[in-house]
């Protein structure tokens, strides 16, 4: 599935990932957890990001140029911006198609200070 078709299909993805953040099963990969702290970003934060914006950009397989290791992502990374108590916080959200429907990994956060994530 390329990136597109995440995009087009953005209302039906938005439910089930609001579903798994209700239900507690949004994932969180070390690298995400490690720059949270760094940056005192809460999971309260992230999640209502994630709950009420729609992504900005779509990063296919092995697309994702960011990060320690670019282009190496396994999944399609979404990238989800919004406003949080006055102060704007950019997501990294992985989607990993299972046979028994999706996970959702959040990959990295960070309060953008300037470049695509400031528009």
């Amino acid at each position: 599935m390329n990136g597109q078709a995440f995009l087009q299909h953005w209302s039906l993805i938005r439910k089930v990932l609001q579903d798994h953040i209700d239900l507690d099963k949004v994932r969180y990969s070390q690298h995400a957890g490690e720059r949270m702290e760094e940056r005192m970003i809460t999971k309260r934060m992230i999640e209502s990001i994630l709950y009420h914006n729609e992504p900005t950009e779509m990063h296919e397989i092995k697309k994702y140029p960011f990060g320690e290791q670019p282009f190496t992502n396994s999944d399609p990374v979404l990238t989800v911006v919004g406003i949080y108590e006055d102060r704007k916080v950019a997501v990294g959200l992985a989607i990993k198609k299972r046979n028994q429907g999706i996970v959702f990994t959040v990959v990295t956060a960070m309060f953008p200070e300037s470049g695509r994530h400031i528009r």
